[in-house]
């Protein structure tokens, strides 16, 4: 993991990272995320919102904006894992990790020896594609990885998660989390929001990073609150949905009657 690159300001001190989602799958939208000051710019592989090679032009789109490529993975298979850092995610989200063994798969796939067993290609965007002789020596560096707590089973494990060495912190998914909870996106539920925050609150106490992605509100100042330092807030479609319906509204009202 970076804790001196992507999670401190150029002077050096900590900073929360704010993000936005790209769910379009575009690569000229995870640019402007970027140009308009957001740190970090997400990428979605797990629900199949953009493919290889479109997730591989954001990771650049992101980078020349001046945002940090932050790709949810598939899974923790080899490939899943494997392919979001190629492609040039710096940080690597890594869906339903549930306990400690998961957590050292995820190790395994995305780190190179001695951390771990990631498979090594010269060519890759990754590597510089050949042209930087340092890359794989700086990669287990310069990369985060952050398995998703987004169940209770992984809540229960949390302790086993968070003791294996190679990952950068957590991410909540309080989604999936409600959902489990039996109450799906209630994230005004004050059982959530306290699960939610001694999550973060453990996980930064162990020395490592916490994230979460939630829209504004209760759940967002909870998580702040416990010591967040990776917030990703919401997308550009979600933002269009709101855009576009009080545009269309208004001028509704403008013109009817």
């Amino acid at each position: 993991m970076d804790r001196t690159k992507l999670f401190t300001d150029e002077t050096g001190r900590p900073r929360v990272l704010i993000g936005c989602g790209i769910s379009s799958g575009g690569p000229r939208m995870a640019e402007v995320a970027a140009r308009i000051g957001f740190d970090v710019v997400w990428m979605e592989m797990e629900h199949a919102t953009a493919d290889l090679a479109t997730t591989e032009a954001m990771c650049v789109s992101a980078e020349a904006g001046g945002a940090i490529p932050l790709v949810r993975a598939a899974g923790y298979g080899r490939s899943h894992i494997l392919h979001a850092l190629e492609v040039g995610a710096r940080i690597v989200v890594v869906p339903l990790v549930n306990d400690e063994s998961a957590c050292r798969e995820v190790v395994r796939h995305g780190k190179f020896r001695p951390l771990g067993q990631r498979g090594f290609n010269t060519r890759s965007r990754a590597m510089g594609f050949g042209a930087d002789p340092a890359a794989m020596a700086r990669a287990n560096e310069e990369t985060c990885l952050m398995p998703q707590v987004e169940s209770l089973e992984a809540v229960k494990n949390l302790d086993g998660i968070l003791s294996v060495e190679g990952i950068g912190g957590i991410f909540i998914g309080p989604g999936d989390l409600s959902a489990d909870l039996g109450r799906p996106r209630e994230y005004e539920d004050p059982q959530l929001q306290d699960i939610v925050r001694q999550c973060i609150a453990r996980s930064r106490g162990a020395g490592l990073h916490a994230g979460i992605l939630v829209g504004e509100g209760a759940l967002l100042d909870a998580a702040l609150e416990a010591g967040a330092d990776l917030c990703v807030v919401g997308s550009d479609v979600q933002a269009a949905i709101d855009t576009w319906r009080r545009q269309v509204r208004t001028l509704r009202d403008k013109t009817s009657g």
